[in-house]
């Protein structure tokens, strides 16, 4: 048994230092665009591919210093294999020490772990790699050797002719012994092609490839289309994880690393990849490691399989990579990986993220930013040079955009979880870009001891209630609906539902009857609750949700949000942009190499 458990990175590409460490089964890696996420993939490619001897003079950050890689490899639950890559420029010429690195003994511990490693590295191009070792090869490689070892494997070898029927015609021309080799056994097997393959993804593939080969460009896999190569990666992954069913345990350490598998596949084929991915990772002495953008790729929660603490993030902090993990200490985050699983996953893609209490709120602000009439007075009360730059350019309302910003409006479900959320967030992005908006209501009270609880434990320090907004807890005086007035309720219902149901003599019935209600509303009461008690009862088809939706427009078109919300809005994007450059205060690590 064995487990890549830690790898540490000294002045390799965009990397100056970071520590990675790997969860047993599957770790991903995440957050921000253009942060370089493939470069740690390279690094670890570099111990297990034999590539550490192609490794040249880009490939430092810094020319000056050496570039050390160290990886501990977990064996048996007790002992670990440290495997020493460490590279020099000297006279303009790269040097590369490895085997010089360890004793005899510890050379040949090495030498026998490499003999049992499969290593399978599929970058984000899906483009061979290594012509000589291609990541496809490598995989049919792997499912003909599980062959030796299974009871049953018609099945598989039925499903193998089908791909490779459809893929031998546009894999390199150049000779791969091994692979050749296999593809000879293979024809040894005389089963029968099916003509009605029930396999999805087997039909899939077919259909794909007849239409590639009808393109007269294409020479080898390298000239497919990354959206086919896809569809070979996933049938190829479907193969394996058929092929290893019935294979006794192995002493054979497989680790696949993947450049985002979500390339070009429709959300129906991601889900499909997320699974097969899932269920290889599970099987015993397999690694999965992979970077991506999907939503579906990271929320797909597994109790003791891939939770929070197997996600790691990366970012720029001063134009180097750095990596963070979250630690789900004594479980104090299970139940936000339950909300993830079923929404809220933008928070992992965000540079700012604003807390909400429930779907109403979700869904109005991010509506007040895009239809409230901002004008040139909203940006000269900011301080900012950013702010005066965008009213130079007559770009207002680009200034209070949340997608151009990438600020996510989070729905927590229940107030309960604001204080939770906000911590986790917290230690997530950069502290002073998590905002929270809570209302005061009956049971303040208990949710005062929740917000300095949060504080306390994100900022160690204690906060009384007129601090509160000094760490972006913004307190709304009752219900978020009271932001506007009630007799707005009334004149949305006679302007717009009213003449959308003229002719419908029972429902302008009910409208005048909620009318007539609103007429008797007191303001002093929750008007959240007293118009959407309202509404269900009178307009049975507005939920709460479309209420949100539509009235939010019409009072942004309308200007008639009460001018402190939309205050509080702007500040809140005036303090994003204020941070914008800053990210975290992290302790500075120094080094000697590595110990």
């Amino acid at each position: 048994m064995y487990q890549l458990k830690e790898i540490r990175i000294l002045n390799f590409k965009s990397i100056d230092y970071v520590i990675v460490k790997f969860s047993k089964n599957k770790t991903v890696f995440v957050w921000k665009n253009n942060a370089w996420k493939s470069n740690i993939l390279k690094a670890i490619a570099l111990f297990f591919s034999w590539n550490h001897k192609e490794i040249t003079v880009e490939n430092f950050n810094d020319r000056s210093k050496d570039i050390v890689l160290e990886a501990d490899i977990l064996q048996n639950n007790n002992s670990i294999i440290t495997l020493k890559i460490i590279a020099k420029i000297v006279d303009n010429k790269v040097v590369v020490k490895y085997e010089e690195n360890y004793d005899a003994k510890q050379r040949k511990n090495i030498s026998e772990f490499l003999k049992k490693i499969n290593f399978i590295y599929i970058p984000g191009d899906r483009n061979s790699y290594n012509r000589n070792n291609s990541w496809y090869t490598k995989i049919l490689d792997l499912i003909l050797e599980n062959k030796k070892e299974s009871i049953e494997s018609q099945d598989i070898f039925r499903n193998l002719e089908n791909i490779l029927k459809s893929v031998k015609s546009v894999l390199p021309k150049e000779k791969n012994t091994k692979f050749s080799t296999s593809l000879s056994h293979l024809n040894e097997t005389n089963f029968s092609i099916l003509k009605n393959d029930d396999n999805e993804i087997m039909r899939n593939l077919d259909e794909i490839i007849k239409k590639e080969e009808n393109k007269s460009d294409i020479r080898n896999f390298d000239d497919l289309t990354i959206w086919t190569k896809n569809f070979v990666l996933m049938a190829l992954f479907d193969l394996y994880l058929k092929s290893i069913r019935w294979v006794t345990k192995s002493d054979t350490f497989k680790i696949f690393i993947i450049e985002e598998p979500e390339n070009f596949l429709h959300p129906h084929s991601i889900r499909l990849i997320d699974k097969l991915l899932q269920d290889i990772a599970e099987v015993e002495n397999t690694q999965i490691i992979y970077s991506t953008h999907a939503n579906e790729l990271v929320s797909n929660f597994k109790k003791d399989k891939f939770e929070i603490d197997s996600l790691r993030f990366v970012y720029k902090m001063s134009w180097f990579t750095k990596v963070k993990q979250i630690e789900n200490k004594y479980w104090d985050y299970d139940k936000i990986m339950i909300n993830l699983m079923f929404k809220n996953t933008d928070v992992f893609f965000s540079d700012a993220v604003i807390l909400v209490e429930w779907e109403t709120e979700k869904i109005s602000i991010p509506n007040i930013y895009e239809y409230w009439p901002w004008n040139e007075q909203d940006l000269k009360d900011c301080s900012l040079e950013k702010c005066s730059k965008y009213l130079w350019q007559n770009k207002v309302n680009d200034f209070f955009n949340l997608d151009l910003k990438n600020i996510a409006v989070i729905d927590v479900w229940w107030k309960g979880a604001l204080a939770d959320w906000y911590e986790f967030c917290s230690e997530l992005l950069w502290k002073k870009n998590v905002f929270a908006i809570i209302d005061r209501d009956a049971n303040f009270y208990e949710d005062k001891r929740n917000i300095e609880r949060a504080i306390k434990r994100v900022y160690k320090v204690h906060a009384r209630e007129e601090r509160y907004i000094d760490f972006n807890w913004i307190i709304l005086d009752g219900e978020f609906e009271n932001y506007y007035k009630a007799e707005k309720i009334k004149e949305y219902l006679w302007t717009v539902l009213k003449e959308r149901y003229k002719d419908d003599y029972l429902t302008k019935k009910e409208i005048n009857h909620l009318i007539y209600k609103l007429d008797h509303l007191k303001i002093t009461k929750k008007i959240s609750v007293s118009y959407e008690k309202l509404f269900k009862t009178y307009l049975r088809w507005y939920g709460k949700p479309t209420i949100a939706f539509n009235l939010c427009i019409w009072l942004c078109e309308n200007n008639w949000y009460k001018k402190w919300l939309i205050d509080i809005l702007k500040n809140i994007l005036y303090k994003v942009e204020k941070n914008r450059n800053i990210w975290w205060n992290e302790e500075v690590v120094h080094h000697s190499y590595f110990k």
